[in-house]
């Protein structure tokens, strides 16, 4: 079967060990632990290699296994975009802040490859609509990896796992175009490479096909060992709640793999079995949402946080467990005209629970107005710091107490948000949101209106049902300005 081949160029040595094992029944769906969700993102072909997401885009690979066959393609609201071809043998897959996709390949050494065996660049992936040939977009010279399983980045740098073999893999550095050794002693079939922070995070997989993590300095020097003894690791990645994401293992029946957490005190958990092979890995930290790849399917595998356990993710519901505002105002503005220069003033309070500290800079914001009849607003500010050319993005304090998002041109008509606490009131939060570009449509007839702000669905978020006695709504007499406090 192509995809044994492909793991073995890999040096995936999980999967040569999955294959020493009895044979094991048709993996079932999978299942995830309770207080998460599962549930699937269809793909046009089979997944191979990495997956990411930014924003509302997801970057996966897929095809065949063979030379120049496999590509990486986009999927958004537009539906799913080729935006890179001829690769052989996919791997890890990163993406900066910029939009350019790094991907590796280690399928150079195949009949007919025309470059492999390294990291390759695919810049503008985010709004790309050509697709870039891989011939050209190499980092570094093609063959100069010759085993590259993963790719992570560290600030403009490139740090990329080489899964040689027994002995002999390695961890490299590419800065500037350069490649550097960073690490070449302990490592064997080297696997998934995280960087969190100042910590390098290296799975490897020995000659025996038993599976490690291990914490390095970003400069490659040895810390400790955090995971011993794994039925296996392919790749690994951190989530909201600082524990590391393990694929690549397999349940203790060997029925089928597993997605598991390593928390920070060292113990082990299943977040997830059902799997034929869990290969690469992506924590969406904003949806608490990890997209992990299984072999020979055509489709991606979502496994959500869902606290009140009904199926759906935590960052499809506006807010589960959240807290009644105090304080709460509602404006909507130039309602009587055409869509697009509608008006919203949203303010109040909410005191919310402490751990974990809220962050809208790495999980964003939410903001929604639903009328009696329909949604009036459901706007996803998203995470990141703002960007020193386009001026949108999020902005905290150096105490970090508070946040302010900006976006003159408006997201969904939404041009601000600013959220402030006080060490005085812990779990205080003030907020401000402001709109000028919105559609915001709503009549009397399809009141109360309902408001929401969330910072994290998970409990971190408050809600106001203005239907009176108080708070209420008010129409102005030309119904242009509908005013809820």
């Amino acid at each position: 079967m192509h995809t044994q081949h492909r793991f073995v160029t890999v040096a995936a040595a999980l999967v040569l060990a999955a294959m020493a094992l009895p044979p094991a029944p048709a993996a079932a769906a999978v299942t995830a632990a309770s207080g998460w969700a599962v549930h699937s993102i269809p793909t046009p072909g089979t997944v191979q290699g990495g997956v990411v997401r930014q924003g509302g885009a997801i970057f996966v690979g897929q095809g065949a296994f063979g030379a120049g066959l496999e590509q990486v393609i986009r999927l958004d609201a537009g539906g799913a975009t080729t935006i890179a071809t001829g690769f052989n043998s996919l791997g890890g897959f990163a993406i900066d802040a910029a939009g350019t996709l790094y991907v590796t390949d280690n399928g150079g050494n195949l009949p007919g490859a025309v470059t492999g065996d390294t990291v390759f660049a695919i810049p503008d992936a985010p709004t790309r609509t050509t697709a870039l040939p891989a011939l050209g977009a190499e980092v570094v010279a093609k063959g100069s990896i010759p085993f590259a399983q993963d790719v992570a980045l560290s600030g403009s740098d490139l740090i990329v796992s080489d899964a040689v073999g027994p002995g002999a893999g390695r961890v490299v550095r590419i800065s500037g175009g350069t490649l550097t050794n960073l690490i070449t002693t302990g490592l064997d079939y080297t696997a998934g490479i995280t960087v969190d922070g100042t910590r390098l995070l290296v799975g490897n997989s020995n000659a025996s096909f038993v599976g490690s993590l291990s914490q390095y300095t970003l400069a490659g020097v040895f810390v400790a060992s955090l995971a011993t003894g794994l039925s296996g690791i392919y790749a690994d990645a951190v989530d909201n709640d600082g524990n590391i994401l393990i694929t690549g293992g397999r349940t203790q029946d060997s029925s089928s793999s597993t997605l598991v957490a390593l928390a920070p005190g060292g113990g082990i958990t299943e977040r997830a079995h059902g799997f034929t092979f869990s290969s690469e890995l992506f924590h969406d930290t904003a949806r608490n949402e990890t997209l992990v790849l299984d072999v020979d399917v055509s489709e991606i595998t979502a496994i959500c946080r869902d606290d009140d356990g009904n199926g759906v993710c935590n960052a499809d519901q506006a807010c589960t467990g959240g807290v009644a505002l105090t304080k709460p105002k509602l404006q909507l503005k130039k309602l009587n005209t055409p869509p697009g220069d509608d008006g919203l003033a949203f303010s109040g309070q909410m005191t919310i629970p402490t751990s974990p500290a809220i962050d809208p800079v790495k999980k964003g914001a939410r903001i929604v107005v639903v009328d009696a009849s329909s949604t009036v607003a459901d706007v996803r500010i998203p995470p990141g710091l703002v960007d020193p050319v386009t001026k949108i993005g999020w902005k905290a304090n150096k105490s970090g107490t508070s946040w302010k998002y900006s976006n003159k041109a408006g997201l969904d008509g939404i041009t601000s948000v600013s959220i402030k606490t006080t060490d005085k009131h812990p779990g205080l939060v003030t907020f401000k949101v402001v709109g000028k570009h919105g559609a915001f449509a709503t009549a009397p007839a399809a009141l109360p209106l309902r408001a929401t702000l969330t910072l994290d669905p998970a409990g971190q978020c408050g809600q106001v049902n203005f239907a009176g006695p108080s708070p209420v709504c008010a129409f102005n007499k030309k119904h242009s300005t509908i005013t809820c406090k």
